[in-house]
């Protein structure tokens, strides 16, 4: 595959890629979105794709589309367009505003960073494959607050900050099994770094300590899918889904430098260890499609964190359950005896469970997202739209969350060793 890739590159997407390839560098790293559930654990743990299912809640165990790549399950690879082959870039701009008795007042960031950069395509009729990267998991807060420095009376004002996160570096491949059946693995390499600073400072005495850690973490990561497909009439035809990953440690290092107020070292230690543990995660999912037009979705999505018995002061990590339902209609017509999409609407709806207990409450989450899409008329582009409402926490013992963001997807298709043939 590699290959072909380098063939392919040489002869028509040099530019193409290495402009993508630059905008994709900032790939989970421009946050200015301060979420204080972030310190937590590798921090927020994205669930999103960043692809076509953006629009239903990303809803997508049991959804295949020959144009598209969906990484939701990676046995939908097996479904791509013979001789295609795909770009796909998205981005996300978000707003978000904490409340809650915990802050004392409202705060409201806002963010807007490249998401995701896949390629696609159908190396034999019964395979297909994806390479790219996404964010795995986001961190990054600010709080302050008052601490006991030992040898000093009273309490000292301090300052904790943090920011960073995972990366996810992927490999997909579909295999049709037979006309119905079809499996996949997306092998991954997780890799990214966490930086957290803490500042006290003690004004009466004109002593402080300053504490800069740095940690980074790696390791390979898989997970399975499985897609089947029967026509049920007609008109209609039904599909399931499902998904598995293995139990994952990530391998760390870590870096601890302790200054004074004068920048003496106090101490500077590098530990290697088992930072933190993946858990076993499934998925479910169904889907009804009318005439390859309307498409019904629903999906469920386990994770035993409580396995792990990973906790600390006023949290734990708990099981987590995530469902959502979506629905899509995509306009089509006949262009020279193939079908042609024109546009896509899409909605769906979503019910998350996290993996974090927070003051002896699970931290929960919902909302709604629209989406649409259409194909350009002057060239091979694709364009997506998707925007999502959501809420997290509650206002009373936790610290609430709302936000709003907009995903914005570009597809590039072409054909390829084709020798002036295009076909199914």
């Amino acid at each position: 595959m590699y290959l072909l890739l380098h063939k392919l590159f040489l002869k028509r997407y040099t530019l193409f890629i290495a402009i993508s390839f630059f905008l994709g560098s900032g790939i989970a790293v421009a946050q200015n979105i301060t979420s204080p559930y972030s310190i937590i654990g590798i921090g927020d743990i994205e669930s999103s794709y960043f692809n076509r299912t953006s629009g239903m809640a990303n809803t997508g165990i049991a959804y295949r589309n020959d144009k598209y790549i969906i990484l939701n399950n990676p046995a939908s690879m097996s479904n791509f367009q013979n001789q295609l082959f795909l770009v796909e870039f998205s981005a996300r701009g978000e707003i978000a505003n904490f409340s809650g008795s915990a802050l004392g007042t409202n705060a409201t960031g806002k963010d807007f960073s490249v998401e995701r950069l896949s390629l696609g395509m159908r190396i034999k009729k019964w395979w297909g494959s994806s390479i790219g990267l996404m964010p795995f998991s986001t961190s990054n807060y600010y709080f302050t607050g008052t601490t006991s420095l030992p040898g000093t009376p009273g309490t000292i004002p301090q300052e904790t900050s943090g920011s960073g996160g995972i990366n996810r570096y992927f490999f997909a491949n579909g295999f049709r099994i037979s006309k119905n059946l079809s499996i996949g693995v997306t092998t991954s390499f997780l890799g990214g770094s966490f930086l957290q600073q803490d500042t006290l400072i003690s004004p009466d005495l004109n002593s402080g300590i300053f504490t800069t850690k740095n940690v980074y973490v790696r390791n390979w990561y898989f997970d399975y899918g499985l897609q089947y497909r029967i026509h049920i009439s007609k008109n209609w035809e039904a599909g399931i889904g499902a998904t598995f990953a293995v139990k994952t440690g990530l391998r760390a290092q870590t870096s601890a430098l302790v200054l004074d107020e004068k920048g003496d070292t106090l101490s500077n230690q590098v530990i290697s260890n088992n930072y933190f543990t993946l858990p076993n995660s499934t998925g479910l999912g169904i889907s009804l499609i009318k005439d390859n037009k309307l498409t019904l979705l629903a999906d469920y999505r386990f994770q035993n964190w409580s396995s792990l018995n990973i906790g600390g002061l006023g949290y734990s990590l708990v099981n987590s359950s995530r469902y959502s339902v979506g629905v899509e209609y995509s306009k089509q017509k006949e262009y020279m005896n193939l079908p042609y999409e024109l546009f896509n609407l899409q909605a769906g709806v979503f019910y998350n469970k996290s993996y974090l207990q927070v003051g002896g409450q699970q931290l929960n989450e919902g909302g709604f997202t629209i989406g649409a899409g259409f194909n350009s008329r002057r060239s091979t582009l694709s364009y997506h739209f998707a925007f999502e409402y959501g809420q997290r926490g509650s206002k009373d013992s936790q610290i609430k969350e709302n936000y709003q963001s907009i995903t914005i997807g570009l597809s590039y298709k072409d054909f390829w060793l084709t020798k002036g043939r295009k076909y199914n």
